[in-house]
């Protein structure tokens, strides 16, 4: 039986990262329409720089203590840079080479890549449960996405080498936070803090890129405001606190839902089609996430 605190934790972690899964898959439906008048890096810009408005005006509300290693700084850019500006930027660029469903089946091996970097660096053990769960989701996600293995040769190089930016930046970015960051500063701190370095790393790119003022109509300003604040601020914040109780693994787990869900809305929204083949594939990667991220807690809570 595990630590009740710890327990509590726990689920309470499991129920902010199924909210985040719904903030993330809805970015998709928010976010296409917006890239038709706004540029990938000014939306990446407003985003953050929103978010850290936003966290900012918290902060000078709730405690005003500002605790801060000038030596940390290097490691808040190299975030913001790799975790957030080379992802989005190599998986848009990407998807201008490869088809959605290649680049969406690279994404989904972020776990695999995680598990791999653990047992290096940590020399953490394998778990073959968590391995075969992993495998199963990922089957889930190739029916998901409606993969035709026909279509893989037919790649270019440069495209799978962009794809692969997404899951090597997304790992790389949880190292940093877990490894250098999470033991000095708690996780609204660590936050802002990201948010902040990835608004000033991106901002001489956006300036040069700002939308038209006959562009921002009420539904560019809804969606930005959404982006910065719901994924920005809250979807990030949700994302860290994970990390650092669940761990990377079982916090890009969560992400496997992401492609699910992103079904189901751009079926309410866009009135997309949804196939017999998605509905099985969600069902294949609900059951194989859903089970590694059971097994993992209880794994975790007994110390094996």
């Amino acid at each position: 039986m595990g630590d009740p605190s710890q327990i509590k934790k726990m689920k309470l972690c499991y129920a902010m990262m199924t909210l985040m899964v719904f903030t993330a898959a809805f970015e998709f439906i928010v976010a296409k329409p917006l890239m038709e008048t706004v540029s990938s890096i000014t939306i990446i810009w407003l985003k953050f720089t929103l978010a850290s408005l936003l966290l900012l005006c918290i902060k000078l509300v709730r405690d005003r203590r500002w605790p801060f290693r000038i030596r940390d700084i290097p490691y808040f850019f190299i975030c913001g840079l790799v975790g957030e500006v080379l992802y989005y930027l190599g998986v848009f660029k990407a998807l201008t080479i490869l088809p959605v469903a290649l680049v969406t089946v690279v994404i989904a091996l972020s776990p695999v890549m995680s598990i791999i970097l653990e047992r290096v660096i940590f020399s953490k053990r394998v778990r073959l449960p968590s391995m075969l769960g992993i495998c199963i989701s990922f089957f889930g996600i190739c029916l998901i996405a409606g993969l035709d293995p026909s279509i893989l040769a037919g790649g270019r190089f440069l495209g799978y080498l962009l794809a692969f930016v997404g899951p090597v930046t997304i790992n790389v970015y949880n190292l940093l936070i877990t490894a250098k960051l999470s033991g000095r500063y708690n996780v609204f701190d660590l936050t802002m803090y990201l948010c902040i370095a990835v608004s000033i790393v991106t901002l001489p790119f956006a300036l040069g890129n700002l939308p038209r003022v006959e562009d921002l109509n009420v539904t560019v300003i809804l969606s930005i405001a959404y982006l910065g604040f719901a994924l920005g601020a809250l979807s990030l914040f949700i994302y860290i606190n994970s990390l650092v109780v669940l761990g990377p693994t079982t916090t890009l787990l969560f992400m496997n839902f992401v492609p699910v869900v992103t079904c189901v809305f751009g079926w309410l929204c866009l009135g997309e089609i949804i196939t017999p083949g998605q509905m099985i594939g969600g069902a294949i990667t609900l059951i194989g996430c859903a089970a590694v991220i059971w097994y993992s807690g209880r794994a975790d809570l007994s110390g094996r």
